[in-house]
Order: C-alpha cells, then sequence, then structure tokens
C-alpha cells in the first residue's frame, strides 16, 4: 500500500492565517501512526509568486517525508525552482516524476506564465509520453496537475480549466496502469471519470468556492473562509485508487462526543 497526502491551493500570503492552516496540516500528518510516502502540494502555493510567500511556505511545509511541489496559475516557477526545490531559477515548465515502490507519479505542469487557465505544451506531453516509456510495466501510474481537464460545475474555475485536456485523457484511456488523475485550483473537492479513470479535484487547505448552485447573482465569488482546512489522502493498492478527503480543525481533535 502506498499512501500520498494532497494538500492544494494554500495561497501563501505573508500573513498567519493561511501558514497556520498549511501548519495544521503537516503537524497532523506528522503525527499518523502511519505517515505518508509522500506528500504532494499541487499548486497555488502562493498567492501572488513573490519570493517571500516562498520562503513563508518552505517554513511552514518543512517536513521529514518525501515532497513534491508542483506550480499553479498564482505561482512562479522561478521563485518555486529556486526557494521549494533549491534549483536554478528557470522559467521552463515543471515536470517531475515521483518513483516509489509498485507506484509512480507523474506531475505535469499545466501552467501559462501570465494566464490563471491552463494548457499542457506539447513538450511537457512528450515528457510524459517517455516518462510512462521508462515506467516498469508492473507499476501503477498516478498522474497530477493543477488545473481539472473538466468543467466541475464551477463559475469561478470552469472558465479557467486545462484548455486542451483531449490529448491527456486518450493517453489516459490507453495506459492500463494509469488508475486516476488528481487536481486542484477549484478550492472544492470533486470526483468525475477522465479517460474511463477517476478525476479527483483536491481541497483548498485556505478557502472553499462554492459551485454554480450557490451563485446568486451574475459575477458572484461563492467563496467561504470558514471551513477548516481540508487534505486528500490517496491509497493505491492492487492497481486500485481509494481517496479520503479529511478536514484538519484548527481547534484541535474532541475524542469524546460532546453531549
Amino acid at each position: 500500500m502506498i499512501l500520498l497526502a494532497q494538500l492544494s491551493d494554500t495561497h501563501f500570503d505573508l500573513h498567519e492565517r493561511n501558514a497556520e492552516r498549511v501548519e495544521a496540516v503537516m503537524a497532523y500528518l506528522a503525527d499518523l501512526p502511519r505517515r505518508p510516502d509522500a506528500i504532494l502540494v499541487t499548486g497555488d502555493i502562493t498567492d501572488t509568486g513573490e519570493r517571500g510567500q516562498y520562503e513563508q511556505a518552505r517554513t511552514a511545509l518543512l517536513a521529514d517525508l518525501e515532497m513534491r511541489f508542483m506550480p499553479g496559475n498564482h505561482d512562479d516557477r522561478a521563485g518555486l525552482r529556486e526557494v521549494l526545490l533549491r534549483e536554478p531559477p528557470t522559467t521552463g515548465p515543471l515536470n517531475q516524476a515521483l518513483r516509489l515502490p509498485g507506484v509512480t507519479v507523474a506531475l505535469l505542469d499545466s501552467t501559462v506564465p501570465g494566464r490563471s487557465d491552463g494548457e499542457l505544451s506539447a513538450g511537457t506531453l512528450a515528457w510524459l509520453a517517455d516518462m510512462l516509456r521508462d515506467t516498469p510495466a508492473a507499476d501503477a501510474v498516478l498522474v497530477a496537475l493543477h488545473h481539472p481537464p473538466l468543467p466541475m460545475y464551477s463559475t469561478v474555475v470552469d472558465p479557467i480549466r486545462l484548455t486542451n485536456p483531449e490529448p491527456l485523457e486518450r493517453l489516459v484511456a490507453a495506459d492500463d496502469r494509469i488508475v486516476g488523475v488528481i487536481s486542484g485550483h477549484m478550492h472544492a473537492m470533486g470526483t468525475t471519470l477522465f479517460g474511463g479513470r477517476p478525476l479527483v479535484v483536491a481541497p483548498s487547505v485556505a478557502s472553499l468556492i462554492g459551485g454554480v448552485w450557490e451563485v446568486a447573482r451574475p459575477g458572484q465569488v461563492p467563496i467561504d473562509y470558514g471551513p477548516d482546512p481540508s487534505i486528500l489522502l490517496h491509497v493505491i493498492e492492487d492497481r486500485r485508487l481509494t481517496t479520503i478527503v479529511r478536514t484538519v480543525p484548527m481547534g484541535g481533535r474532541i475524542a469524546v462526543q460532546p453531549r
């Protein structure tokens, strides 16, 4: 069994609120009797891509666990690389492969600098094809990206989702090793099918954005800062993806039923 924790849309902004929410999530993960094999942070790590925001993120996300950071549309590739990855601050797509026993995670950069919507470049799609060619036949494969590749009934995120999902969907449908696709960006959990596999969209650690049914008037953003932070825990076993959503209470665990 491989256990992966997914955090998304942390939006570090140099204020305390979002940092404290991430710190609570990281403390929860660190204290688990069975800790994750890796933690995936699937984009919009910062709010505006400033260096100080990445430094704040690095402090809050410190862990003695395998970590992977992906850019979202609010991020800056160069800053993410320099501060979080300790790599030269280059600006090209940040595609990564995470190899775990019996499981490979393909982390795709769906960002387009200067735009809010997403796109998988020809280079990224070629990188994915090459990575799959080099992946053992017995491995299960999970594909991760920031932008959802399908509409998710969000008036905020659907107009800025992945704009070219068709090549990825064909690839997913054609490879039996792929157990699912995960993303962020939506600030709400959602699930559907993509290429015949589960598509699981993660909630945001920072806030919640409601669906189209919560929009009372044109242009309204149904955002809610009230809920506690939520994350996803993905289990991959026997070529099957199981996903559990976990809300981390900012006020701490209550282990005895209130009366």
